[in-house]
């Protein structure tokens, strides 16, 4: 699958003293070759098979070319956002482009896309789903691009691009840390972008930058700062860029730079590297119209020139903002921030005997359940006891597996429906040492028949691990809706398949595989079932 690999690399391009723009052609040639010669050699894509993938940007593209060129079919599954003239440019390549209207009540257009494609997974045998934001196919592509780097430029000190699905920044950082460990890697995002722990919110349409859902192939350990640009400082510095260097790049491209310049200025005498994922051709009527860009919001007033450095990335952001994230996970920053407040929070430390004995909202009704041979309780949590079970931390290998606790609780707050989504502690001898989250009736995911409840976030402190008690939280949770809701007869979950060890686990304590899959952010999911007596 080389016939296009001369597109892959970007052009090194010295801007000025100690600042290079990496300018690609269209970046997701790479990683999308890599993924789907990868499939062919595993036996997962047969000559002549459909690729189904959700995109509505250059991903999408790039399989539409590689498609065409080694005799693919090709399903594109995308929203009402995508350029007119990349649908056009997409369908004249021989894709089907299946566009969404309506957007999932809970992961937007992101869910919503998937959902369908999920469809098309089912109806086309032998049918393929690369899934960027999922398949480690995505960062590990980047191994050449990282060599390139080294190979032209020698020794680089600083790496900055954006976020999507994560594969150009984590891949790339990753690889350059072989060589060179001190390197400070930077990520650029938006406000009210979930992908370094924005609360979801009104999210504008930035091809490339962004996301409603964290993608598995995010690792926030390759990040030592995150940067967020509203679309007006975005577009704004794309323009700078063309103007003042005549680089006609994308609006992603714009973003990178102005994070990279302001890094580089405020640290003189190092190299910095800036990644610029695509030309600016398919924003002509967008990010270079001035009709257009008159509707942005700010675009017509004063920006920031130096970003505003918050205490937390949870922060409501008005403008350019930057965050130190100590090349940390994504739960341990959010972790971080619940230690932080913890006196502003009306709950416990990690030991039951401090908790108070009042109600709190959303407790869940009737308990009195214990594992005999783990000692472990089962004690309801209400949707503010975050800190009671902030201590738990996963191993590493685990961690993409699993929504943060600040996410899960935050969640919890914002349901619509709190009477129906019960947290619960797993305790041994007053200590906390699990947790996991039952929904039922309205809560449940659409994956499960109304007649279930499903289980969720289930995890075990590293600390607490090897003694049974992810075991006995399944135990525990089958007598609470045993005693509780005695009508349900099955408890559900879905599980990542790439999860070996927790699939295993589940499996182990008495779940059996139902043989139907779900399309989540993570990529595919097993649906198991547990039947109660």
């Amino acid at each position: 699958m080389r016939k296009l690999e001369d597109f892959e690399s970007p052009r090194i391009v010295e801007m000025r003293n100690g600042l290079y723009g990496a300018s690609f052609f269209l970046m997701k040639l790479l990683p999308a070759r890599f993924m789907l010669e990868r499939a062919a050699e595993q036996g997962l894509l047969s000559s002549g098979a459909t690729i189904c993938e959700s995109s509505s940007g250059t991903f999408g593209l790039a399989l539409a070319m590689l498609a065409v060129q080694h005799g693919y079919k090709l399903v594109l599954v995308s929203d009402w956002s995508i350029d007119r003239h990349l649908h056009r440019r997409l369908v004249e390549l021989g894709a089907h482009v299946d566009i969404v209207e309506v957007p999932h009540p809970s992961g937007g257009f992101q869910q919503a896309r998937l959902n369908r494609l999920a469809e098309h997974l089912k109806e086309i045998p032998g049918s393929y789903w690369p899934s960027q934001y999922s398949n480690v196919d995505n960062p590990l592509a980047y191994a050449k691009f990282a060599e390139l780097i080294i190979d032209r430029l020698g020794k680089i000190d600083c790496l900055v691009g954006t976020v999507g699905s994560g594969g150009s920044m984590c891949g790339t950082a990753e690889y350059l840390r072989t060589v060179f460990p001190d390197l400070y890697s930077i990520g650029v995002d938006t406000p009210n972008s979930v992908l370094f722990g924005q609360p979801g919110g009104n999210l504008v349409d930035l091809s490339g930058l962004g996301g409603e859902m964290v993608p598995s192939n995010i690792d926030h350990r390759h990040f030592d700062e995150v940067h967020w640009l509203t679309s007006a400082e975005v577009f704004r510095a794309t323009h700078e860029l063309h103007r003042n260097y005549g680089m006609f790049m994308g609006p992603t491209s714009g973003a990178a730079f102005k994070v990279a310049d302001w890094w580089l200025r405020n640290n003189p005498g190092n190299k910095v590297v800036t990644i610029f994922p695509d030309e600016g051709h398919s924003y002509v009527e967008t990010a270079y119209d001035k009709d257009w860009l008159s509707s942005v919001p700010g675009w017509s007033g004063p920006v920031r020139e130096e970003p505003f450095f918050v205490t937390a990335p949870t922060e409501k952001l008005n403008g350019w903002s930057s965050y130190v994230w100590g090349r940390r996970t994504l739960d341990e920053v959010l972790s971080s921030l619940v230690n932080q407040a913890r006196t502003l929070l009306d709950t416990s430390q990690r030991q039951l005997g401090s908790r108070s004995s009042e109600p709190s909202p959303g407790k869940s009704e009737g308990f009195n359940f214990s594992d005999k041979k783990s000692g472990a309780t089962l004690e309801p949590l209400s949707n503010i006891d975050l800190a009671a079970v902030n201590h738990l931390q996963l191993d590493p290998e685990q961690v993409h597996f699993v929504d943060p606790l600040y996410v899960v609780f935050s969640e919890l707050q914002n349901s619509p429906h709190p009477e129906l989504e019960h947290p619960f502690a797993i305790a041994v001898r007053n200590e906390i040492v699990g947790f996991f989250v039952l929904r039922e009736k309205a809560a449940i995911p659409e994956w499960a028949p109304s007649d279930a409840i499903t289980l969720h976030n289930l995890r075990v402190g590293g600390a607490y691990q090897g003694n049974g008690f992810g075991k006995a939280a399944i135990g525990l949770a089958a007598q609470w809706i045993s005693k509780s809701r005695e009508r349900v007869n099955r408890l559900m979950l879905t599980v990542n398949v790439r999860n070996a060890t927790a699939r295993h686990a589940y499996l182990s304590c008495g779940f059996r595989e139902t043989g139907s899959i779900y399309c989540g952010s993570a990529g595919l999911q097993d649906i198991l079932e547990y039947k109660l007596d």
